[in-house]
């Protein structure tokens, strides 16, 4: 996943890990006894992606595919830490305002054309143009004020002041100019067949069915050792698991129930690993908080539906212990939050006591809670196509339906969802994040400047936070930093724009011939080398 992939993802959380042993660079000839090139793997996908266009098509279900296909100046490895790719190096300078990439020679697109710093630049100048929609991705280059080219291999960024996280903004895969620069870029027909430098191919892309990807046989770091990946569309987790079960895919996720059932046959252990981890991930309502939404424009009522929600008792008993609460938007594999700072309680006490102070009643007639005439009935959108939100969804139903509200339920697809996030046509959204190798990436969800071309889909405003975000971002001193969010997590534990939820751990099943799988946070193609250093024991071993 990107830096901050927009917010409202939560449906791929699930599908992205599987893993187990070391992997080799990309292209290197495996080791005596081990199967060669050649072979498949098969990755279900819960949607269909929007497109392709690494620019505008930022979702977790758009970057699975594009990371593979695409490649960026530096990435991410297992252990999420900055790596070169297309960048063989570069420098800072002292000041933190000028950031120098070294590109590698000799790197071609696809189609033959040699890469070089002008599509970079021709990249950038698509990332900041507003027509472009690069939701998810443009605040990392809003700090820039130039990006120069001096030289085909060189590019030279200037901030107008030190930008902390400037370097892992530069994840973002990079565009052929000289295909785009010739069409309408949101149109253009590439946005469904992309042309990158990655170590994948585009082969091709059936709606409704699957995408397929296949080795770049010229790629810069080595031929891929698999001859294709094939993302096959899925929407339900049950018929994902079946096709598991019939050897039609290769992974699958497994909700605890399915765990439970599955993990403990022997049949199915011959044929797949169970595999587990804690996601780089978290679970949350979104809140529409302006002027818009009658319900909770105040935050003392966002706090009060927080504290009325059970995360614990959801994660131990719905999810098995498969999980564990939220209290802050920071993640613990990343930092940046207060160890202090004290997870909000499961306490429909206080939440009730809340609501009458703020005006929200319970009315004898209906048994609703009401202000002013108006009875607290509010919509949670939710998507479909995961279990964990509907279940989660109808736990939280009836606990508010215990404290005087009412709360339907409206299970939407992920399309849909997702443009009625970005409108901002909704009162209450469950949803999830993956916040990011570095604190900055919550920027986009919290600051105020992202309310419209950003994540920030609650249309949460705080002067304080958007200065203590800002100072971060131009400070280098690490400690520094970490003082200023961990200011912004007390705050935001006031004001609680969104009920943080939780974090879960992931479970799934992956078939034991697909071999030299690791485990990341972002987890199994989302990272480098990822899918590029995968094998099939149905290889041809050549």
């Amino acid at each position: 996943m990107r830096r901050g992939v927009p917010a409202a993802l939560v449906l791929l959380a699930l599908l992205l890990f599987a893993g187990c042993a070391p992997a080799p660079p990309p292209g290197s000839r495996p080791a005596a006894g081990l199967p060669g090139y050649g072979g498949r793997f098969v990755y279900p996908l819960r949607g269909e992606p929007h497109g392709l266009n690494f620019v505008s098509d930022g979702d977790v279900l758009s970057s699975q595919v594009e990371t593979l296909v695409g490649d960026s100046l530096v990435d991410l490895d297992v252990h999420l830490k900055v790596v070169p790719r297309l960048a063989s190096s570069w420098e800072t300078s002292t000041d933190g305002r000028t950031l120098t990439f070294h590109l590698r020679p000799g790197v071609r697109f696809h189609d033959g054309v040699p890469l070089t710093s002008a599509d970079v630049l021709y990249t950038y100048e698509r990332l900041i143009d507003p027509k472009s929609r690069a939701i998810g991705r443009l605040d990392g280059f809003l700090p820039i004020e130039k990006v120069l080219a001096p030289d085909p291999l060189t590019v030279k960024v200037l901030y107008r002041s030190a930008y902390a996280p400037a370097l892992i903004a530069w994840d973002v895969p990079i565009l052929p100019r000289h295909l785009y620069e010739k069409e309408e870029f949101l149109s253009s027909p590439h946005n469904r067949a992309p042309i990158g430098s990655g170590p994948f191919l585009f082969s091709s892309w059936e709606p409704g069915q699957r995408i397929v990807l296949r080795a770049n046989p010229d790629y810069w770091g080595g031929r891929p050792r698999l001859d294709t990946i094939v993302f096959q569309i899925i929407p339900s987790q049950e018929t994902t698991l079946q096709a598991l079960l019939a050897g039609e895919i290769d992974w699958s996720t497994l909700t605890p129930m399915q765990g439970q059932a599955q993990a403990t046959g022997a049949a199915f252990e011959r044929r797949f690993r169970i595999l587990r981890c804690e996601a780089l991930w978290f679970y949350y309502i979104a809140f529409r908080g302006d002027g818009s939404n009658p319900f909770f424009a105040d935050p003392v009522v966002r706090r009060a539906v927080s504290l009325a929600l059970d995360r614990a008792g959801y994660v131990r008993s719905i999810l098995h212990g498969l999980g564990r609460p939220a209290s802050s938007p920071f993640h613990p594999a990343v930092g940046g939050g207060d160890p202090d700072l004290p997870a909000l309680p499961y306490d429909p006490g206080t939440a009730a006591s809340l609501l009458d102070a703020a005006g929200w009643r319970i009315d004898r007639a209906s048994g609703l809670r009401a202000r002013g005439g108006t009875p607290f009935r509010f919509t949670l959108l939710v998507f479909g196509g995961e279990p964990a939100q509907t279940q989660f969804s109808q736990v939280a139903q009836e606990s508010l339906r215990r404290l005087g509200i009412e709360m339907a339920i409206e299970k939407l697809d992920w399309p849909t969802l997702w443009s009625r996030l970005q409108k901002g046509e909704y009162q209450a959204a469950f949803s999830g994040i993956s916040p990011g190798a570095d604190p900055d990436a919550l920027f986009s969800m919290f600051h105020s400047s992202q309310i419209k071309g950003g994540q920030n889909y609650a249309a949460f405003r705080d002067a304080s936070i958007d200065a203590w975000f800002e100072a971060a971002r131009r400070t280098l001193e690490e400690r520094e930093r970490r003082a200023l969010y961990q200011r912004i997590d007390r705050r935001l534990a006031e004001l609680q724009p969104y009920a943080f939820l939780f974090i879960p751990t992931l479970q799934g099943a992956l078939s034991r011939r697909i071999g030299n799988a690791e485990i990341s946070p972002r987890g199994l193609l989302s990272f480098y080398p990822g899918g590029a250093a995968l094998y099939a024991e149905d290889g041809d071993g050549s």
